[in-house]
Formats: C-alpha cells, sequence, structure tokens
C-alpha cells in the first residue's frame, strides 16, 4: 500500500462515480436473493468470441485504505467458456511499489453466460485478480463491474478492431482519475484535443484543460506541446505523452486501439502523481444542431456527490437555448427549466461553455471546457464550483425501442460508499404504473457483501411531451438502498443515458450515473455503441455522504 495516498474512511463514507471506460468478468461469490429466473433473450457463450479491449475504473479498498484504480487492455474469449490470454495495465497504487503494472499477462479462466446476456468471470493477473461481472449488449460490447469484495468500478468491453497511424489526424479526449500524490487524494479530469503529424505521430496543435480537486483555477486552455504525440506501434497498440505548461508536466499513456475513431487511453508514468484513464475520440469543429442529451457526474466545491443530466437545443456554434436539467446534489435532487448557455469562444475544437441557471445544487451558472467529437461533446466543468465531467450526444430519437430487451450499468455513491450495477431488463409497451420492466440485478457496494440476480421489476413512464425524457422507478429491490428511480434521457432507440435521483426523502440517497443499451444475441461481432463517451466521473471520499 502506498502511504502517500490513503482514502481516509470518515463515517459513513462516500466514494464514487468512477469513469466508463471499461473491463471484463466476474469470480466473486456474490449472494443471490431472487428465485426469479433471466430473460431467455438467446445469449450463450458464443457471443463472445475474439479479442476485446477492455477498460473498467473505479476505487480499490483495503483497510480503511481507498485508491482509484485503472485497468485497460485486451482478453480473448473462444466462445466457448474459455479467456485464452490477454494482456493489460494496471494503474493501483493500493497494489504496492509505484502502482502502475504495465503489459500484465492474463492467465487462462473461464466464463459463463446466461440466456439474458449477463455474464461471470476471473481476470487473473501476475499482481491481482478481479471479479467481475457484465452485460453483453451484443457480440460486440458489454457493460462491466468489478464485482469482489477488495473493490468496485464499472467500464465497457469492445470487439477491437485496428487502425493505421494515418488514420489518426485529430482526437478529442477525456480523462478521468485522481492525484495519488496528495494526502488525501484529489479527484483529477482532463479534456482536450490535438491535431497529429499523420507520419510521424506529432502533436501540431493543441489545447487541455484540468480540474484538479474541484477547482480548475489557472488549469484551463493549456496548449498542448509540439513535442506531444501519439504513435501506433501496432494496428491495436501504442504509446502517447502529452505535455502542457500546467503543474503536471509531461504525462504518458498506453493506447488501445477499438477502431480509427476510438482509442482507450491508461497513464503509465510515475512522476506526475495522477492516476488517469479515458477515452479519445475523433475531432468534431462544430456542434451537431438539434437537441442534445447529457449526463455529468462529479462533485460540488465541498466534496457532495453530484449527477445532472437532461436536454438542450444547440446550433453548430455551441450556443445553448430551451434546456431541461435534472440534478441530485448528495441526496437532494431537483430540476431547473430552462437554462441556456453559449460558447464565448471555439477555436481548435474547443468551446468555452458559459452557462445561465444551470446548476450543481450548491452553486449556480457553471462554466465548461466542451470537445465535440464523434462520442459526444466531452465536457469538463472548468471554473471553481466543483467538478462535473461527461458528455452530450446528438439526439436523434425520442424514445426508445419497445418491446425490447436491455443491459444496464449504473455507477454511483450512496452513504455505504460507491456502487456499481449490472441490470438486465425486458421492456414491454404497458402503461405505467403497470409493471412494463422486468430482470434481475447485480450490485456491489464497495465494502459490502456483492449482490447478485436480485428482482427487478418496476416501471418506465415517458414525458408527456416527446422530449425523449422518462423516469424509471422500481419500489423494491434488494439493493443497499432497496429502490431504484431514475431520470433518463434517450440518445437513440438503442441507447438511453441516466441520472440516479433517490434521495434523502426516502432515506435511501444515491448519486449514480449510468446507460441502458438494447441487447440483440444475433448480433455476432458487431461493434455496437462502441462510440460513445460515458464517463462515470470521479467522486472521492472527502467526508461523510451528508444528509441534507
Amino acid at each position: 500500500m502506498n502511504p502517500h495516498t490513503p482514502y481516509k474512511l470518515a463515517g459513513r463514507l462516500l466514494i464514487a462515480l468512477t469513469a466508463i471506460s471499461s473491463l471484463f468478468f466476474m469470480a466473486a461469490c456474490g449472494s443471490s436473493n431472487s428465485l426469479v429466473p433471466p430473460n431467455n433473450n438467446g445469449f450463450t457463450n458464443g457471443n463472445l468470441s475474439g479479442t476485446y479491449v477492455l477498460s473498467i475504473s473505479g476505487t480499490d479498498i483495503t483497510a480503511d485504505t481507498f485508491s482509484f484504480f485503472a485497468i485497460v487492455g485486451t482478453i480473448t474469449a473462444d466462445g466457448n467458456g474459455n479467456i485464452t490470454g490477454g494482456t493489460v495495465d494496471i494503474n493501483d497504487p493500493d497494489l504496492g511499489g509505484t502502482g502502475v503494472f504495465l503489459a500484465q499477462t492474463v492467465s487462462a479462466n473461464t466464463y459463463n453466460i446466461s440466456p439474458d446476456g449477463r455474464g461471470t468471470g476471473t481476470l487473473v493477473t501476475p499482481v491481482a485478480t478481479f471479479g467481475l461481472d457484465f452485460v453483453l449488449t451484443s457480440g460486440g460490447h458489454g457493460l462491466i463491474t468489478r464485482f469482489d469484495g477488495g473493490g468496485s468500478g464499472s467500464g465497457t468491453l469492445d470487439l477491437q478492431g485496428s487502425a493505421t497511424q494515418s488514420s489518426l489526424a485529430s482526437l478529442a479526449f477525456s480523462l478521468s482519475g485522481a492525484n495519488a500524490g496528495v494526502n488525501p487524494a484529489g479527484d483529477v479530469g482532463t479534456v482536450g484535443a490535438f491535431t497529429l503529424n499523420t507520419s510521424t505521430g506529432l502533436v501540431t496543435t493543441g489545447i487541455q484543460d484540468f480540474n484538479f480537486d474541484n477547482s480548475s483555477a489557472g488549469l484551463t486552455g493549456l496548449p498542448i506541446a509540439t513535442t506531444s504525440s501519439l504513435v501506433l506501434t501496432s494496428g491495436t497498440n501504442g504509446t502517447a505523452a502529452l505535455t502542457t505548461s500546467g503543474p503536471f508536466g509531461s504525462l504518458a499513456f498506453d493506447v488501445w486501439v477499438i477502431d480509427s475513431t476510438h482509442l482507450k487511453l491508461i497513464e503509465t508514468d510515475t512522476s506526475s502523481g495522477l492516476a488517469l484513464s479515458g477515452d479519445a475520440f475523433t475531432q468534431q469543429t462544430s456542434f451537431t444542431a438539434g437537441q442534445l442529451a447529457f449526463t455529468v457526474g462529479g462533485a460540488d466545491v465541498d466534496g457532495d456527490p453530484v449527477a445532472a443530466g437532461g436536454f438542450v437545443t444547440t446550433d453548430v456554434n455551441g450556443d445553448l437555448s430551451a434546456g431541461l436539467e435534472d440534478y441530485n446534489n448528495a441526496g437532494t435532487p431537483g430540476t431547473v427549466q430552462p437554462f441556456t448557455g453559449n460558447c464565448n469562444t471555439f477555436a481548435g475544437g474547443r468551446c468555452q461553455l458559459a452557462l445561465t441557471a444551470f446548476t450543481n445544487g450548491l452553486a449556480v451558472n457553471l462554466e465548461f471546457a466542451a470537445y465535440p467529437s464523434s462520442g459526444g461533446v466531452l465536457l469538463l466543468e472548468d471554473d471553481s464550483a466543483g467538478i462535473l465531467q461527461g458528455a452530450a450526444f446528438a439526439q436523434t430519437a425520442t424514445s426508445f425501442t419497445v418491446p425490447g430487451d436491455f443491459g444496464l450499468n449504473l455507477s454511483g455513491a450512496n452513504p455505504d460508499g460507491e456502487v456499481d450495477d449490472i441490470a438486465q431488463f425486458n421492456a414491454t409497451t404497458a402503461v405505467a404504473p403497470s409493471t412494463n420492466m422486468t430482470g434481475l440485478l447485480d450490485e456491489n457496494n464497495i465494502g459490502n457483501p456483492t449482490l447478485s440476480d436480485l428482482a427487478l421489476s418496476g416501471y418506465y413512464t415517458p414525458d408527456p411531451t416527446a422530449d425523449g425524457r422518462g423516469s424509471i422507478t422500481v419500489p423494491n429491490i434488494g439493493t443497499n438502498i432497496g429502490t431504484l428511480n431514475l431520470e433518463y434521457y434517450v440518445v437513440d432507440a438503442s441507447t438511453v443515458v441516466f441520472i440516479d435521483v433517490d434521495s434523502n426523502a426516502n432515506n435511501a440517497p444515491q448519486v449514480a450515473v449510468g446507460t441502458f443499451q438494447v441487447q440483440s444475441s444475433s448480433q455476432s461481432g458487431v461493434k455496437a455503441q462502441s462510440h460513445m463517451a460515458m464517463v462515470h466521473p470521479l467522486v472521492r471520499p472527502h467526508g461523510a455522504f451528508r444528509r441534507k
């Protein structure tokens, strides 16, 4: 354990909302509280076949010490229930030494997928073994949580394609993690964009923003030095180095290719004091005009957990109107309508977005650095009122497909700490409050036993107006808080993002962000929903989860 990076327990501790950036499998002995069989949607072990890029991030726990962890790399599955190999990088100060463990060989192991697409397995490396739990949406994509007593986190799993250096001309990125060099460790988020020399991989121009421990003071609009680079060593991986004039100097990363428009990054240096991971997407130079659906998560300036989501209308310049925001600050939810915003400057693919009436529940009129990309508009709060990070997506539908089958991932915080859920449900066309969604949910609430096969029975209710917004109510479920109340926002007919609005009023506060996505067991080898920057931002245990 690294003595310079303890996260202190303060009563009923707060931990949570870590980045959805991704991983795979489970071996923990979870306890089952349901005799409900899984939905039979046709999934088998054969739906997982090939080499997959996995990434996951969250919180590791040893006694009363917590550290951010990230794992990014590849695993190979044979379609018959066997993991035949793989290579991953691990950044986890709780594992001792420098906390950075590169090119770790994944040992042969097994996995099992139930008919509803949920699966279990074990990720075994020389430095640690991780139990995880996942749900497939197709043969090419899945949502994953860590599922053991040593920590919790969330992420994704994507069938790997390839890229060439010449295909990587301009990228926008979103990374999140912690500053392990201070005590207690501080949340860190960063977004940016750069153009590359497509022959050498050297950065020709770029800009980057940071938010460290709930403030961006002096950390906005930093030029990325032309000595920086992103170089592929093969069609499937490479390295990157990003240098700015800020206090963090040069940051080094391993790069894992999903395809030419989507890369995964994990920090590999030991000198900056940071531990970061996340995504890079093809950069775009303007917003997609129309309605955006968004979620962001993180903390206010006092360290209380915050999630916000909603919709807003934009033009190509990033000027916003007619916005609606739902938020949850430490179990106190609310709604703001309308909010507006303006891009004060738009240069180098970066918009300085000033919002009016948008709130984190404590402060209003927040500001964000915004970078349009093929993975959505990447967002990072860059004022001194807290840290929120996430993405906004061009909305192409105002309802999700029903009847339909869906895989779900949630990552957040409640009074017992970080919580990560994997679920599968089938939705019908029945009208609420009649039950119109049924399935099973698995939960890892850090420090508590893992729970599996919890009966999920509830109802979704779209807004009366066709705006893509709605609510989900699960009145009773065997999770740590006993209920599940979500506000959701449709991105397209198969992809929905949401925030958790469980509140102090029910004596069961929970703050979280997540997504649910349409399943198709017939889509083997299809990289569905991989191009999406679902960031599960960071909320670290700065103090107790205050009941306001």
